[in-house]
């Protein structure tokens, strides 16, 4: 513990991408660092680290600022995280932080970088951001459903089943047709999803998986949240969706939840149609998605 403010100077600072001996310091930044914003499972820390996905403000042997980013899904990536030592002036920390970790991603191949705003938690980033050209793309909205009637079982030709670690590739295949780069989900969480998800559940018609569910549950189960439902662009419209958010909500009656949430952007007007029709309404939540485009 530090009687004293101290006061370091940036232009001895030093820049690099993180590897995996950088867990330790970096998990200590985000704990005790005197300007935070993290929005990552645990677990997936040690991964990006190791695979060079955070850039590294240092002097010496001390990590004094780290910018996160999550694993790339075509050319494009998320801001995870963001941490700062005390001792550091806020503004040029972040321009300069900012600055080198876009250049190192275009260098990568990179084209766009998306950040999920939270007022709440990180209203101390958003200007940083707005100076380093981050501008609104869209808007995520909350919905929810009460009462957990299902309206309709949807196409009852497809057989749904759990998911299994074989069908990892199939799933991120067909995630990745389903939905721009962006909003396609990593491997590293579609296998998470498989091996520990609650649910995670999948529709097959022939021996081919044409659509997939994902949802977590929380506060022993009284809270059902739908992560994901894709159906193959070939197979939408034939009731499959239905089914498979049918097989959730079943889910949670049988668990006794006392609601299931989801989120979906304000773009996406097709999916709020078969959501209000299912008796989900809208919570009045909505997160600003940013995008810098390098």
């Amino acid at each position: 513990m530090r009687l004293f403010r101290r006061s370091l100077d940036l232009t001895q600072a030093s820049f690099r991408l993180s590897n995996v001996a950088d867990l330790n310091a970096v998990a200590r930044l985000f704990r005790d660092g005197m300007r935070r914003y993290y929005n990552l499972a645990g677990a997936d820390l040690a991964d990006l680290l190791a695979t060079g996905h955070a850039g590294i403000m240092y002097a010496g042997d001390e990590v004094w600022a780290v910018a996160l980013v999550s694993h790339p899904v075509d050319h494009v990536t998320w801001l995870r995280g963001v941490a700062l030592t005390d001792g550091l002036e806020i503004s040029s920390a972040m321009s300069m932080l900012l600055a080198l970790l876009h250049t190192r991603l275009r260098t990568q191949g990179m084209r766009s970088i998306f950040y999920a705003s939270d007022e709440t938690s990180d209203a101390w980033l958003l200007p940083h951001l707005h100076v380093q050209q981050y501008v609104p793309d869209t808007e995520v909205i909350v919905y929810e459903k009460r009462d957990l009637v299902i309206p309709s079982y949807g196409n009852q030709i497809v057989t749904v089943r759990m998911a299994q670690p074989p069908d990892l590739s199939a799933l991120v295949a067909l995630d990745h047709a389903c939905f721009e780069a962006q909003w396609s989900k990593e491997d590293v969480v579609l296998r998470t999803a498989i091996q520990q998800g609650p649910v995670c559940i999948v529709a097959e018609l022939q021996g081919q998986i044409v659509g997939y569910a994902y949802a977590t549950s929380h506060f022993g189960h009284r809270l059902v949240h739908l992560v994901r439902i894709a159906v193959a662009p070939h197979y939408q419209g034939q009731a499959i969706g239905v089914r498979l958010l049918a097989e959730v909500i079943g889910f949670a009656q049988r668990h006794h939840a006392a609601a299931i949430t989801l989120n979906t952007q304000a773009y996406n007007i097709p999916a709020q149609r078969i959501y209000r029709w299912f008796g989900f309404t809208t919570t009045g939540e909505r997160q600003v998605i940013l995008r810098c485009d390098l």
